[in-house]
C-alpha cells in the first residue's frame, strides 16, 4: 500500500519517538495476535484434500493415512499398507496484525496474503488386530499478508516502513491402533511439534537521517498426545470420540533492535531473549458417519476446544488474551461414481461440505462460515484428491475471508 506525506503525517509524528523503541505490542488485534496461526486458531483437527472438500469431517470417516492426526483408531479401518502425500494453497485476509490498524500503520480495508504449503507426508500398516502409522504434518502457518507504506519526492524515496512475519509448525507423529472387537476400535499417537516465527518491522526514515530494525526469531516445540475410539454401531452408522491433549508450545525467542545514523556515523544494537510459551488447551471431538448406500454417505463432526484456559507468554511478557471456548461444527458428504478411463473402471468420488468455524477472540466475536467441494480418482490402489474450503467471517465490522485448496494422492498396497 502506499500513501503521501500528509497522509502519514499523524503516523509518522508517533514513529519518531517509535524509532528508538522495540517493536510495540498490538492494541485490539481480534484474531490475529502476533501467535495466531493463519486463517483459523482451530488447527485440530488436522484435514487432507478427501476430508477437506467434505467439509473437515474426519473424526469417523478415513479416506488416507493422514486421518491418523485426528483419530488413530481410524488405521484400522485402511488397507493393509498405504502411503499418503498432500499439499494446499492457503489464502486469507486480515484488517487488524503486526502493527497493521492495532499499531503503527493504517489500512483502509483487508489485505490479502497467501502461502504455498507441503501439508503431509504419512505410512500408515495394518496386521492382524494391530495398525501403526507414522508422518509428518504441517499443523499451522503463521504468515501474514506483507505490509509496506513509502513515498518518493523527486524520484528519492523519502521513508520506507515495512512488516513481515513468517513461521510454521510442524508435528512429527507416531501412532498405534488396536481392534478391541470387530466393530470397536482404539488408537493413540504421540506428537512432537517443532517450528519457526520470525517477524520485522523496517523503518528507513531519510528524510530525518536515521533507520530502525526490530526483528524477533523464535524457536517453537511442545509435546501432545491424541487418541480416538469408533464404534460401528451397525454396518451403515459409525460414531468416534477423539481428544489432543492440552500441551505447552515452548518459544526461545531472540530479539535484535537496530538503530542507524549512517550520515552520523552511528549504530546501536540491542540484543534480548525471552523464555516465551503458549499453552495450547484441550480439544475433544465427537464424530457420526452414515452410509446410506454402496454410492452415498455423509458425515457430521464437532470439535469442543477449552481456548478460555489458553495462556501467552510473549516477549517475557504475560498479554491478556481474553479468549472463549468454541465448537466448530463441519457436515459433509461424498456421491460415489465410476467412470472408464483407459477401458479401466475409474472410482471418482464428489464431495461436498459446509463448516462453521467460530474463534476464540471473545472481543470482537468472529466466526466463519463455509463451503466445502471436492473430488478424487481411484484405480489399482492409488488414489488422488482434490479438496476445497473457503469461508467469510466478520471481525469487529471487516469481512475476512479464508480459503484453502488441498490436494494429495496416495498408494494402498
Amino acid at each position: 500500500m502506499k500513501r503521501r506525506p500528509r497522509k502519514l503525517f499523524l503516523i509518522l509524528i508517533g514513529l519518531i519517538p517509535a524509532a528508538v523503541l522495540p517493536l510495540p505490542g498490538q492494541f485490539h488485534p481480534g484474531q490475529y495476535t502476533d501467535e495466531a496461526p493463519f486463517r483459523t486458531w482451530n488447527s485440530f483437527p488436522y484435514a487432507g484434500a478427501a476430508a477437506a472438500g467434505r467439509g473437515h469431517t474426519v473424526f469417523a470417516w478415513a479416506t488416507d493415512a493422514s486421518s491418523t492426526s485426528a483419530n488413530p483408531a481410524l488405521l484400522l479401518t485402511l488397507p493393509k499398507a498405504t502411503v499418503a502425500l498432500g499439499g494446499s494453497f492457503q489464502w486469507a485476509t486480515a484488517m487488524r496484525y503486526g502493527p497493521v490498524n492495532s499499531g503503527l500503520l493504517i489500512a483502509s480495508s483487508p489485505i490479502g496474503g497467501s502461502s504455498f504449503t507441503g501439508d503431509h507426508a504419512v505410512v500408515s500398516l495394518r496386521a492382524g488386530r494391530f495398525a501403526f502409522a507414522a508422518g509428518v504434518f504441517l499443523s499451522e502457518i503463521y504468515d501474514r499478508p506483507g505490509a509496506e507504506v513509502y513515498d518518493n519526492e523527486n524520484q528519492a524515496r523519502l521513508y520506507t516502513i515495512r512488516f513481515t512475519q513468517t513461521g510454521l509448525l510442524r508435528t512429527f507423529h507416531l501412532a498405534a491402533a488396536f481392534q478391541l472387537s470387530p466393530r470397536l476400535g482404539l488408537g493413540a499417537g504421540v506428537n512432537a511439534a517443532a517450528g519457526r516465527l520470525t517477524m520485522e518491522l523496517m523503518e528507513d526514515l531519510r528524510f530525518l537521517g536515521f533507520n530502525f530494525t526490530s526483528a524477533k526469531s523464535s524457536s517453537l516445540k511442545g509435546l501432545s498426545i491424541n487418541g480416538g475410539i469408533f464404534w460401528d454401531i451397525s454396518p451403515s452408522l459409525r460414531a468416534a470420540l477423539t481428544f489432543r491433549s492440552p500441551f505447552t508450545l515452548e518459544a526461545g525467542t531472540e530479539t535484535v533492535d537496530r538503530y542507524a545514523a549512517p550520515e552520523a556515523g552511528t549504530e546501536i544494537i540491542i540484543r534480548g531473549e525471552s523464555a516465551d510459551s503458549f499453552k495450547r488447551p484441550l480439544a475433544v471431538g465427537a464424530g457420526f458417519s452414515i452410509r446410506h448406500s454402496d454410492r452415498f454417505r455423509t458425515a457430521l463432526d464437532v470439535a469442543w476446544t477449552r481456548w478460555s484456559s489458553y495462556e501467552a507468554v510473549w516477549l517475557g511478557d504475560a498479554p491478556v488474551r481474553d479468549f472463549r471456548d468454541t465448537v466448530r461444527v463441519s457436515a459433509g458428504g461424498e456421491f460415489l461414481s465410476t467412470i472408464r478411463i483407459f477401458r479401466k473402471i475409474v472410482e471418482a468420488p464428489f464431495r461436498f461440505g459446509l463448516i462453521y468455524d467460530p474463534q476464540p477472540p471473545a472481543r470482537p466475536r468472529s466466526a466463519y462460515w463455509g463451503i466445502a467441494a471436492g473430488a478424487g480418482l481411484a484405480i489399482d490402489g492409488f488414489r488422488i484428491d482434490l479438496g476445497g474450503l473457503i469461508g467469510t467471517a466478520q471481525d469487529a465490522g471487516d469481512r475476512l475471508t479464508s480459503a484453502r485448496i488441498s490436494l494429495s494422492c496416495g498408494y494402498a498396497f
